[in-house]
């Protein structure tokens, strides 16, 4: 690094070098933005299908076309004052033109004949078509789109066959469409320059303009331009039915803002505020509404849905879930870490988007910081910082942990270490990766297992005789157990059942999206796609890795170990005593209760609890490793462990654990200790989460973790919460989230929710606004920070 490279990466070595407050622009903004989530929005109205002389194009044209035509008309009106245009949600009027979550059928142009929509419905396919992907950021940044484009053009000779020749014409289809709403953009801040009053307005409505003339079709050439880029790409994506993350943001952008710097044509000021706008862009479409409000809902939500015998999920309905998400779209940054090569990634914009989100205080963009024992001090003092405002975020990764287990899993060394999250936490390699997940229930085998293959949950589908169908297989009679080894390999039966049923099903399922929902636009945007003349959808991409995480698996810890200790070593029940209590939902069974509960639980390093996690995790990961191997030539199926937000709904599907759980409660969060069990105290829980075998576990699964504010104050909790931070990494810790706040803080919340609309909380994968939550998750925060509800 040169003397002046030294000097421009040293201008902002941490929070105690950034300006005290936003620019009055951002200020502003700010205000408009968090004013305007109150507002109802109106829907657009979106163009309902594509020309019919286009209906005889292959399918992936067609899909092409829609994204074109929805583009084309897309509305263009700016934010005042902003200095990033495109949005999915206007100011004034509140015209919203873009979020699948609304409704895919009308908020996206229709590209199917009626034959292919029957076959669609039949099959249950959804059209919505790839989350949980990054897009390759730093090629578009690079390269532009046009580059792109010929690229594709290029490889247009070595189609071999019309599903070649189709899939490259429907991306120049949709790079095109991306180039066309560029302009059309940069033609309305040319309009808006000619009515601005105000000179320096205009000048800068004016360089926007110019911006889009040079980028996304060709390369960016400043920092300004690079996050325009981003953005536009990102809004279009989110727009389209694809609601991806943003990856190493940190990483593709340095080098335009080095770069400014280096010439003189941007001042760090400028680009504080630029990158401040640039968040506050992910918020736009931002809803805090009165019937989001937990008072406002009804709270006898319908939570049964079909449940097929196949089933491996224990989680049950929906409702709550989707509403608590309203304001979650993936929306993923993640900053620091190793860069390829093995240094360390940290510069000026990891500290910019990290305040960014401090000062914002909403909920997106998320953010996630990578730690190794090389990261700078300024970096985890700035993290701890954020930390206790308050918001769950951001949330920690080690990459000594990460790295060897995607290396493990043949991951290269370099693209390990490039490594991002998706719009949750999973672990992938961006631009380069097509992922997708599935989630199984440990303690639902249990469960299996103590009932025959059957659900305990009382609402249960039913069988023409009455009886509750058969999830799992009979493993036998639990009553004749004669040991601890006998669950065991009952319990290994149903694991091995069920993830067979998965690994089948996910090989099955491949190529289905690519049959009617394939995505040309992300596909040109993906390492490998245009190469090899395949969409993303028909494992185009250098990568394609298709999660298992294992749910609940904190309650599976311990309800084995309550079961040995207490049936087994020391007698005190019979198994087939833990059974019946079990479908008693404990009542008339308190004293037997009393004991499952007095037994060793997962979260206090308690060495031989620990060594069951460690069975289990070791069972869970040897299962799928051995019925995927067969299909790694198609797909790689790394494990995890995890809950994301949906803990409430997971309970809801499981009955009473041995435990001592009762039926229906919510299970931990994630790989965190069940709720009150890790009675040792937070240094416990770490041990004992970081001595599970994360080697194994390359998709992830995070350790939920909650401070009381008034525990870290000042300068010196700063500090305590660093050397927690640096304990973590120490020990060989994943992934861990931390939410500080103080109990007493969330009840006043659900009293006067008004005087706390700020308030946000981890939600497993993602953060939300405290008040606007369902009664169940506010008093489950509440739980997990250690309150007692009144």
């Amino acid at each position: 690094m040169s003397v002046t490279q030294s000097r421009i990466a040293s201008t902002l070595t941490g929070f105690e070098d950034m300006p005290s407050r936003s620019s009055e622009r951002v200020e502003n903004l700010r205000q408009r933005v968090r004013a305007a989530m109150a507002v109802p929005p109106v829907i657009w109205e979106c163009p309902a299908r594509i020309d019919d002389r286009f209906m005889a194009e292959p399918l992936p044209v067609r899909k092409a076309r829609a994204i074109a035509l929805k583009l084309a008309q897309l509305p263009t009106a700016l934010w005042a004052g902003q200095l990033l245009a495109g949005s999915l949600t206007l100011e004034d009027p509140r015209l919203h033109s873009g979020d699948p979550r609304h409704n895919a059928a009308t908020d996206f142009p229709g590209y199917l004949t009626a034959s292919e929509e029957a076959e669609v419905k039949r099959r249950h396919i959804s059209l919505q078509c790839a989350g949980h992907i990054v897009p390759d950021y730093p090629v578009l940044l690079a390269q532009g789109l046009n580059g792109i484009r010929g690229r594709a053009e290029a490889q247009m000779q070595n189609a071999a066959n019309p599903a070649e020749a189709a899939f490259l014409r429907s991306t120049i289809v949709a790079l095109d469409g991306v180039n066309v709403l560029a302009e059309r953009l940069a033609a309305q801040c040319e309009t808006d320059a000619g009515q601005a009053g105000d000179t320096d307005r205009r000048a800068e409505l004016l360089q926007m303009a110019e911006n889009f003339r040079q980028s996304p079709a060709g390369p960016a050439g400043t920092f300004w331009q690079a996050l325009q880029s981003v953005w536009l790409l990102h809004m279009v994506f989110h727009s389209t039915m694809n609601r991806n993350a943003l990856g190493r943001a940190d990483q593709y952008l340095w080098p335009f803002l080095e770069a400014d710097l280096r010439e003189g044509r941007l001042e760090m000021l400028r680009a504080v505020e630029l990158v401040e706008c640039f968040c506050l862009k992910f918020n736009e479409r931002a809803r805090t509404l009165d019937e989001q409000r937990s008072e406002n809902r009804d709270m006898v939500e319908p939570e049964t849905r079909p449940v097929s015998s196949r089933r491996r999920s224990s989680q049950v309905g929906a409702d709550r879930d989707r509403i608590d998400a309203v304001n979650h779209w993936l929306q993923n940054i993640i900053i620091g870490g190793l860069t390829p090569d093995g240094g360390d990634g940290t510069n000026p914009v990891t500290h910019l988007l990290l305040r960014a989100y401090e000062r914002n205080q909403m909920t997106n963009p998320l953010v996630t910081v990578r730690l190794h024992s090389g990261t700078p001090d300024a970096l985890l003092t700035a993290t701890c910082e954020v930390l206790k405002a308050g918001g769950g975020m951001p949330a920690l990764f080690n990459d000594e942990i990460l790295v060897p287990a995607l290396e493990k899993m043949g991951i290269p060394c370099p693209d390990a270490r490039d490594y991002t999250n998706d719009g949750c936490w999973e672990v992938i390699i961006p631009g380069r990766t097509d992922f997708r997940f599935m989630r199984l229930s440990l303690l639902l085998c249990l469960e299996w297992v103590l009932n025959r293959g059957h659900s305990l949950v009382v609402d249960a589908p039913k069988g023409e005789a009455g009886t509750p169908l058969s999830h799992g297989v009979d493993t036998g009679d639990p009553a004749t157990f004669q040991s601890f080894e006998e669950l065991w390999k009952a319990f290994l039966r149903q694991l091995d059942a069920m993830a067979g049923r998965a690994v089948s099903d996910v090989v099955a399922s491949l190529d289905t999206r690519s049959e009617f929902a394939p995505t040309p636009l992300l596909s040109a945007l993906i390492d490998g796609t245009i190469e090899k003349r395949r969409d993303l959808t028909a494992g185009g991409a250098k990568f394609r890795t298709y999660a298992l995480i294992g749910e609940s698996g904190a309650h599976t810890i311990d309800s084995l170990a309550a079961i040995r200790s207490v049936c087994f070593e020391q007698g005190l029940a019979s198994l087939a005593e833990v059974r019946d209590a079990m479908r008693a939902n404990f009542v008339g069974h308190e004293s037997l209760r009393a004991k499952l509960l007095a037994g060793p639980k997962y979260g206090n390093d308690d060495p031989e609890t620990d060594a069951l996690g460690r069975a289990l995790v070791d069972a869970f990961t040897g299962t799928v490793r051995r019925h995927a191997a067969p299909h790694e030539d198609q797909v790689k199926c790394p494990c995890g462990m995890g809950t994301f937000s949906w803990y409430v709904g997971i309970g809801q599907g499981l009955g009473a654990s041995p435990d001592g759980r009762r039926s229906g409660e919510p299970v931990s969060s994630n790989f965190s200790p069940a709720l009150g069990r890790d009675v040792r105290g937070i240094p416990s829980a770490i041990l004992s989460y970081s001595g599970m075998p994360h080697i194994d576990l390359a998709a992830g699964g995070p350790l939920d973790l909650r401070l009381p504010r008034h525990f870290v104050p000042g300068a010196q909790g700063t500090e305590k919460m660093k050397a927690l931070v640096r304990g973590f990494v120490d020990a060989g810790g994943a992934m861990l989230t931390l939410t500080v706040a103080d109990t007493e803080e969330l009840l006043a919340a659900q009293q006067e929710p008004d005087h706390y609309r700020s308030l946000r909380v981890r939600m497993g994968g993602w953060c939300a606004f405290f008040t606007l939550l369902s009664l169940e998750q506010q008093d489950h925060q509440i739980r997990r920070q250690g309150g007692r509800l009144s």
